[in-house]
């Protein structure tokens, strides 16, 4: 029996999709404001697999601003302290991961 490609391509993408656990960022005051900021150029796992310090999360946001992200300075700031209060280094409030 000969399969297409298609169905070996969607036979794929539904074991990928299955196995690998979504991830989420942590609730928080400034969640929805990451993930709609943030998640214009890039996924949320590029966000939640990065551990990074105040002053790291804040060299990062503002070359993300130089990159052509938009931030009013309110939604920066706010933006700063989510990251660096729940992907801070030593943060115990990791994401959820979804099974």
């Amino acid at each position: 029996m000969r399969l297409s490609l298609a169905s070996v391509a969607a036979a794929a993408t539904l074991i990928i999709a299955t196995s690998a656990p979504a991830q989420e960022l942590p609730e928080g005051q400034g969640k929805a404001l990451v993930q709609t900021a943030c998640t214009q150029c890039h996924g949320i796992d590029v966000i939640v697999s990065q551990r990074r310090s105040r002053d790291d999360w804040t060299a990062e946001v503002s070359r993300m601003i130089g990159n052509g992200a938009e931030l009013s300075d309110e939604d920066y700031n706010q933006v700063i302290q989510y990251l660096a209060k729940y992907l801070g280094p030593a943060s115990q409030n990791a994401p959820a991961s979804r099974k």
